[in-house]
């Protein structure tokens, strides 16, 4: 395909420099595929990258488009790909894999040793068009929204997280009711949780959390959070505990009203070290997981069967906004006025 395409590009290594550029419409190489991009959503990463936070500066080299979590149209196919896939509604697992390191031989590719990242290590997704290997372009369902196809990057990291420990009939603390969070919130119910308490400081993400089928919403800027929780749980403490925060003083805290025998999963990763009391833990019979994007490609498989069952995310999607309007859309996002804002290109 010929001709030049807008995107958001990542121009210098310093805070902000993210810029409307035109480029030509890319190829794609041998196992690759070329996307007409319909939606791509603002993530966490992005928020890094525009900040230049260490994340990102360790990562990226500019200039790079950016953009991740996204949908679209396969329009154009490289070699040795199949023809069949033109047309294909897809989404995209982010997580570039190598396929023959250790990690990848053991079934542990979500943390291969040689990953690269779509909108980091190479151009992304927020652009009229976006080039990514084959494999990692998975077919969507037309009958399910945009909105929501666009989403299933992130939404697999709350079905990673929620797949991790059985949520079947368990009390379940939801904490930091951020986007992935509050997808979190409707993947526990949907997969039988018998009450979600959501932990979150801003009204507005507690609001959508119970809209969301959260049966509680606790503030820990109003109230004890372990006594809240506790009295949620007849003095027992949750059973389970989906970290999301990644507030150092939240995690702590979940060590002390975690239910003895439970489960902490950690997806929010707090700046620095943390200082946890390991006896009080692990005496208590805690176990405590740690997520990494999502498995290959297990989760993805998790998810459809969800969404075919009908759950449904929409309620998390704030905002949706032209791709020049990405200003926009970052400045909702760092203002806590928003939740997912997705950019249309």
């Amino acid at each position: 395909m010929e001709g030049t395409m807008k995107c958001v590009v990542k121009t210098e290594p310093s805070r902000d420099n993210l810029h409307l550029w035109e480029k030509p419409i890319p190829k794609p190489g041998r196992g690759e595929v070329l996307i007409k991009v319909r939606l791509a959503a603002i993530c966490g990463t992005d928020v890094h990258i525009k900040d230049w936070e260490p994340f990102a500066a360790e990562r990226l080299n500019p200039p790079v488009t950016i953009g991740h979590e996204f949908c679209g149209e396969i329009v154009e196919i490289g070699k040795d790909v199949d023809p069949a896939r033109v047309g294909q509604l897809v989404s995209a697992e982010s997580h570039v894999v190598c396929g023959h390191c250790a990690l990848c031989k053991a079934g542990l590719a979500n943390v291969c040793l040689n990953t690269t990242c779509i909108g980091l290590h190479f151009d992304g997704a927020f652009a009229e068009y976006v080039v990514i290997p084959d494999e990692n372009a998975i077919t969507c369902n037309p009958d399910i929204p945009d909105e929501v196809n666009a989403l299933l990057e992130p939404l697999g990291v709350a079905v990673h997280a929620a797949s991790k420990v059985e949520l079947a009939g368990k009390t379940v603390a939801i904490v930091g009711c951020g986007p992935i969070g509050l997808m979190a919130v409707a993947v526990a119910k949907k997969m039988g949780a018998s009450k979600v308490i959501a932990v979150e400081t801003n009204e507005y993400r507690a609001a959508t959390a119970l809209k969301m089928g959260a049966d509680v919403a606790v503030n820990p800027l109003k109230e004890n959070t372990t006594e809240s929780v506790r009295n949620a749980t007849d003095g027992l403490g949750p059973e389970i505990i989906l970290e999301f925060s990644g507030s150092k003083p939240a995690i702590i805290e979940e060590t002390k009203y975690i239910r003895k025998g439970g489960s902490i999963v950690v997806v929010g990763l707090p700046p620095g070290e943390i200082s946890l009391n390991f006896e009080n833990i692990f005496y208590s019979g805690v176990n405590m997981y740690g997520i990494s994007g999502r498995e290959l490609y297990r989760t993805w498989n998790i998810m459809k069967g969800l969404l075919d069952a009908g759950m449904d995310i929409k309620e998390c999607i704030s905002d949706v906004l032209p791709l020049e309007d990405f200003e926009k859309g970052f400045d909702l996002i760092k203002s806590g006025k928003a939740l997912k804002v997705l950019l249309k290109p």
